[in-house]
């Protein structure tokens, strides 16, 4: 019989709501809420249909009190590593939402402090588990679209954020899914990096996030060059899409279908053709409330929790962590810094030990 976890959430707004009755719809429980506004957490309790559980204004009271297997940590971005430390700290594994923390320096100190050990943290990046995207990955891991010439994501929202929402900046905060599918897809990081952000007409927000479009251009070691498409304004619903161009054919993710609607993975082959392993999965038909991106998502979220409580009992490392968030975290305030700067390019190097790839991020000037 499988084990049922006992978990915690800690950061209980809409995406904390979200991981939680994820994780109670697969049979595991919630057993302790925290937020630091009390208020929410006693939302939170009431809409996860747990109104007697013990809540919580603090990390460590939380790990003092309740018997943990799991935490799930969706506080504000600029609290994540604050808020993740403790459990780390005690040994209880930590499933975090995106990014470390708001600012480069606190994660870069962050990784320093708690280590780069694979076993730690799985970080909310889910994209790593999704099947689309997976199924890309494999034909381009077995050459089927030759070297890679050319990456392209695409991250189009329908609806601005609401107005609680904090944000350093679009290509900060919408930026860091697609250029942590960018290293993944491709294998390897930016060499340099460029950005602009605009502002498309007639849009309202009530997040002031320095424009509503951003595009990031970079290139690698090898050549490959890529670009990174960022708006809030895709009328016809939220749109994620991939191309990844070869020598020898195309792959295309998420061709846009309506939404919600199919997300077809199309091989293309040099000669024009759709090639047999094409394959086409559905998104989550969801009732009720829910957020933008859930019907894209619901399932792939599913198989990352799956996926983190597997690594848990076997022992595995997490598929994606710690190390992972902050090199894409580094890639983002590059191009910020770019699009800051009227779109001047932007040098980026990368190390696997942390405090070599901190020199480096300061030494190209995204790092004080």
């Amino acid at each position: 019989m499988a084990k049922v976890f006992r978990y915690g959430l800690y950061g209980v707004g809409r995406i904390g709501k979200v991981h939680g009755q994820i994780v109670k719809d697969q049979g595991h429980s919630i057993v302790a809420v925290g937020d630091e506004v009390p208020a929410a957490a006693d939302v939170a309790a009431e809409a996860l249909g747990e109104p007697q559980i013990p809540r919580f204004s603090d990390p460590q009271r939380m790990i003092d009190s309740v018997d943990l297997d799991a935490v799930i940590i969706s506080s504000h971005t600029k609290d994540h590593a604050r808020d993740a430390r403790p459990f780390v700290v005690a040994g209880i594994p930590v499933y975090l939402e995106k990014p470390l923390t708001s600012e480069l320096p606190e994660a870069f100190d962050f990784v320093a402090d708690v280590g780069s050990d694979p076993h730690l943290i799985q970080i909310g990046l889910q994209r790593r588990f999704d099947e689309a995207l997976l199924h890309a990955k494999e034909m381009l891991d077995d050459g089927m679209i030759g070297p890679i010439r050319e990456i392209r994501s695409i991250l189009r929202d329908q609806f601005p954020p609401p107005p609680t929402y904090t944000s350093r900046g679009l290509i900060i905060d919408m930026g860091i899914h697609v250029a942590d599918e960018a290293l993944w897809l491709l294998g390897e990081y930016p060499s340099e990096v460029w950005a602009r952000m605009l502002s498309a007409k007639h849009y309202d927000s009530p997040v002031d996030e320095g424009g509503n479009t951003a595009f990031v251009g970079f290139t690698t070691p090898a050549g490959t060059i890529g670009r990174l498409d960022l708006s809030r304004t895709h009328a016809s619903g939220y749109n994620n899409e991939t191309y990844i161009i070869g020598t020898e054919g195309t792959i295309h993710v998420g061709r846009f279908m309506g939404y919600p609607g199919p997300i077809p993975v199309e091989l293309w082959t040099a000669s024009g053709e759709l090639h047999p392993q094409s394959q086409t999965f559905e998104m989550a038909r969801l009732a009720g409330d829910y957020a933008e991106f859930q019907p894209r998502f619901h399932t792939t979220y599913q198989r990352a929790h799956a996926g983190f409580r597997h690594a848990v009992e076997s022992g595995e490392p997490f598929r994606v962590t710690q190390n992972d968030v902050l090199s894409a975290q580094a890639f983002v305030e590059a191009a910020h810094l770019s699009a800051l700067d009227e779109g001047r390019s932007r040098r980026f190097a990368h190390s696997d030990d942390v405090q070599e790839f901190r020199e480096l991020t300061v030494a190209n000037g995204l790092l004080d």
